[in-house]
């Protein structure tokens, strides 16, 4: 009776247990189900393909990547670095075969061939929002609006360039700082000394020779350059016509033959600098980029800066290139692309990214920066004071195949160089590649 009793009592209690035993394990698959069904969101990975490469320049935007991450955790960035000489080409051919990419490093040189095959977002639509766009430089959002008017990319540096020289070098021998063509030819000729692999001037002429050889025929065609058009003059002939041209190409030639390094025919961007902080070439033409490297390299008191030089009627004409950032239209994350690119252009990013990759800011009081004032970027205030000498013009990226005109200054330059091609063929060739390009623009 008692056992009876004590079964009758604990069936209740069985039951109470197994019905919490049900009910959780009911609530646990629920749960469980839940979970299965609402995954966390999955990172958005945008892939950065940079264009322009430089071991302190390329430090800061991974610093910058990682404020941007750390501040937007839905998102995660893949940057990518093609070979410095290919990266131009590699980017161009990511686009094409229609790779996952999401931005792209968009030069100057670069923006309109992109732009033409329809490669790139128009990003109208985002600076219309952006209030920063107003505050950018007139030089920035002149490369900005390049192609037909319309913004493909967001300039993150803004490139002039000046003269670099070996302070010591010149002191030694009490050299003046060339103010010409001639007397750079004259000074560089004073320290050549090819016995000991010192040589006067680090030319360029290999990929990148278009825009010296381009300059020191702008600048003997003197106040007649077309500041807007500027392979033509403002009566509408090709700066390669008459005897301004050919004495100008003279020139070229004998500063390489008789104050450059041999094997400078071939050299590119990194092979020039080099040359100079390597003690084997005492001019060098560049932008700013290049003085963190050459801070590196050379002490204080051994090298500095100056305005560019002039042709015969006292006239230096400079370009301002630009690179940046655009999206690429096969992008599946265009909202994700914008918010990084102007995370990057805003103000102080850009003055920390411009500081650390040696250019020039992107906004438009820049040039009232102390560092502007005085020391190694002091030539940009100089020439910007006084625009009857030193006067910018457009670069003629605005012609479908000025990739052609690149290419070929190189291949055709360094023919002229050896000696294969005369002075008078060069210039007939050129003279009538852009009286042609004209006629195909319809202007």
């Amino acid at each position: 009776m008692k056992r009876s009793l004590f079964y009758k009592a604990l069936y209740p209690l069985s039951l109470i247990i197994m019905i919490s035993f049900i009910g959780g394990c009911t609530n646990n698959r629920g749960q469980t189900e839940e979970t299965e069904q609402t995954p966390a969101p999955a990172k958005v990975i945008l892939k950065v393909v940079q264009s322009l490469m430089s071991p302190k320049r390329t430090a800061e935007l991974e610093r910058l990547i990682e404020q941007f991450e750390a501040d937007n955790p839905g998102i995660a960035i893949e940057l990518i670095s093609p070979n410095y000489d290919t990266a131009d080409a590699d980017i161009l051919t990511m686009l094409e075969q229609n790779q996952e990419v999401d931005i792209v490093e968009v030069r100057d040189i670069t923006a309109h061939a992109m732009a033409e095959k329809g490669l790139l977002m128009s990003l109208e639509k985002y600076i219309s929002g952006w209030s920063n766009y107003m505050l950018l430089s007139e030089n920035a959002r002149l490369m900005a609006r390049a192609v037909a008017d319309i913004t493909y990319y967001i300039p993150s540096s803004l490139y002039q360039v000046q003269l670099y020289y070996r302070k010591d070098w010149f002191d030694a021998k009490a050299l003046q700082v060339p103010e010409t063509w001639e007397q750079l030819f004259f000074v560089s000729k004073q320290l050549t000394k090819p016995e000991i692999e010192q040589y006067g001037y680090a030319f360029r002429g290999g990929r990148g020779a278009a825009n010296p050889l381009s300059a020191i025929i702008q600048d003997y065609n003197g106040n007649n350059v077309n500041a807007d058009d500027s392979m033509f003059n403002l009566d509408g002939s090709t700066i390669f016509e008459g005897e301004r041209a050919a004495e100008a190409l003279e020139l070229y030639r004998k500063i390489y033959v008789e104050t450059s390094h041999p094997a400078s025919i071939d050299w590119g961007f990194h092979e020039q600098v080099q040359a100079f902080t390597d003690g084997k070439a005492a001019i060098l033409i560049q932008d700013t980029d290049v003085i963190p490297s050459i801070q590196d390299k050379l002490s204080r008191n051994h090298w500095a800066t100056a305005p560019l030089p002039a042709g015969p009627e006292g006239v230096s004409h400079f370009n301002v290139g630009a690179a940046g950032w655009g999206i690429a239209l096969q992008s599946k994350h265009k909202n994700e692309a914008w918010a990084f690119i102007s995370y990057l252009s805003s103000l102080e990013r850009n003055r920390d990214f411009a500081d650390a990759a040696g250019v020039i800011s992107i906004y438009s009081d820049a040039l009232d920066e102390e560092k502007y004032s005085t020391g190694t970027y002091a030539p940009y205030k100089l020439m910007a004071n006084d625009p009857i000498r030193y006067q910018g013009v457009k670069r003629p990226t605005h012609y479908t195949n000025y990739g052609v005109y690149f290419e070929e200054a190189a291949v055709i330059g360094r023919k002229y160089l050896q000696d294969t091609v005369s002075t008078e063929s060069i210039l007939d060739h050129f003279n009538d590649f852009w009286l042609k390009q004209k006629e195909l623009e319809g202007d």
